[in-house]
């Protein structure tokens, strides 16, 4: 990922390279040649798919293609708050490479996990982690696309319950905390205490929460939402509502397009381009 970027934008190569040296590591490595499952690493995907969104805003940047509005999924915030212009490149980094290593020191002291249920409604899902003392609705993708969080033994209760009531599919996620749920409040916490430390900009384009589904305000209220979105469910569904106008065109940036298809799930009337490199310029090219 993000390596024909590399090769053909000065904006993208001095993302890349800056990310290898504040990091001490080669990320650009991992990002172009791999090894995948070393690079699928919690921490490692979070800080890879930064760094390539904040290429991809440059890049588009340099070419005088800015948005009207920015929303991030999940640790995507990040690069969405760059792109708003909330923080430099190096100042994201840290703050990325910070978030990510308090939630995993936060999920050593739980053994939690993730799960994705297919074909019942929130409400329905919602429902049955009630009946459970340990999981919770994390992410809500499309009206029937959930994601649960919490203890490993509830999770896995909720799932059982739910393929009985009529779920086409449920299964456990690679993630290496129960992310965006209840059990990552004290993470959440310590993070906001860091935050405050850092000096960051009010948003200069349209900024979205995708808990809160509100404009971020000043400096202060960016750091108060970036440390509750980490305990916090994402509701992607209502995002995208929220966010969608008549003509609007949404451009996915990073690395494939799943979250292109989510929101085809969503409205299919929605125009989106995925890009991730050169190669889909011109199909942004052509949108605009």
């Amino acid at each position: 990922m993000g390596h024909n970027l590399y090769e053909h934008h000065e904006e993208a190569r001095r993302i890349f390279d800056r990310a290898d040296r504040i990091l001490g590591f080669s990320l650009s490595g991992l990002c172009f040649e791999g090894p995948e499952r070393e690079l699928n690493h919690d921490l490692t995907a979070q800080l890879a798919v930064f760094t390539l969104g904040c290429a991809l805003s440059a890049v588009l940047e340099k070419k005088n293609i800015l948005p009207d509005a920015a929303a991030g999924y999940s640790s995507g915030f990040y690069a969405a708050a760059y792109a708003a212009g909330c923080f430099d490149f190096d100042t994201g980094l840290t703050i990325v490479k910070r978030a990510g290593e308090i939630l995993l020191d936060e999920a050593r002291k739980t053994k939690g996990c993730m799960a994705v249920i297919f074909g019942l409604p929130r409400q329905r899902v919602e429902k049955i982690c009630n009946q459970t003392d340990g999981a919770e609705i994390a992410i809500v993708n499309t009206a029937r696309q959930i994601i649960i969080s919490g203890r490993e033994a509830a999770v896995k209760k909720v799932m059982a319950i739910a393929l009985k009531e009529g779920a086409l599919d449920a299964y456990t996620l690679s993630a290496a905390a129960p992310y965006h749920s209840s059990f990552m409040a004290p993470a959440g916490s310590l993070f906001l205490r860091e935050l405050k430390a850092m000096k960051l900009e009010k948003p200069e384009t349209l900024l979205l929460s995708y808990h809160t589904l509100k404009r971020v305000g000043g400096a202060a209220s960016l750091k108060m939402i970036m440390a509750m979105q980490l305990s916090h469910p994402m509701l992607w569904l209502d995002l995208i509502k929220t966010m969608h106008r008549p003509e609007t065109l949404f451009v996915e940036l990073g690395a494939g397009s799943v979250l292109a298809r989510t929101v085809r799930w969503i409205d299919r009337k929605i125009d989106i381009v995925s890009l991730s490199d050169t190669r889909d310029m011109l199909k942004l090219g052509g949108k605009l």
